[in-house]
């Protein structure tokens, strides 16, 4: 059946339609990509760090349900490095189960991996996010509580606004900095 699918958009690239040769083309794109999964999920398990790392990006670039697969799997890999690039490449995938896995990952990760996951849950912009972003926004590492303070700012309600005030005023200069930046994300029809 692939075989025939295959043969179809192959000659659907000769179409005297731009738009259908288009869509043929990237379709075949998609096709490859998901045969190439398979040896993806093997690279990530036996791969350098620098193959990791490309395959991070490649699963950003599949996307789908496919590459989610492939960068919910570089999530466990023992690299910082592939672990923070597949927690940002999320961000593009913000369903219920991606963001579940990265809250539950959260107390696993310190560092630049840590910011990065909450970079990605502010990105959501989900509400429900504010009181599990706001635990961090008083994190002993001044970068991820920058970034939390951030990420907070994305989700926080008419009444979450007081805490990125408080933030301004931080020992803390890349919490002050994290704090000014946030304090743009307001809008006037929110107060």
């Amino acid at each position: 059946m692939i075989d025939r699918i295959e043969g179809t958009l192959r000659g659907l690239l000769s179409d005297p339609s731009p738009a259908v040769r288009e869509a043929a083309e990237f379709s075949l794109d998609r096709l490859h990509a998901k045969r190439s999964v398979a040896s993806y999920m093997k690279t990530l398990q036996t791969g350098t760090l620098e193959e990791r790392v490309r395959v991070v990006f490649s699963a950003e670039d599949i996307g789908g349900s496919e590459g989610v697969s492939l960068l919910l799997a570089a999530l466990n890999d023992g690299e910082e490095e592939v672990r923070g690039a597949a927690a940002r490449a999320l961000a593009c995938s913000p369903t219920v189960a991606v963001l579940r896995v990265l809250v539950e990952r959260l107390p696993k990760e310190k560092g630049v991996v840590l910011g990065n996951l909450l970079e990605t849950l502010g990105v959501s912009r989900r509400k429900e996010l504010a009181p599990i972003l706001a635990k961090y926004m008083v994190h002993p590492d001044p970068e991820v509580a920058g970034k939390a303070v951030a990420a907070y700012a994305r989700v926080a309600d008419k009444d979450g606004w007081e805490k990125i005030l408080l933030h301004a005023r931080a020992e803390s200069e890349a919490v002050r900095a994290a704090a000014a930046r946030a304090l743009s994300e307001w809008s006037a029809g929110e107060f």
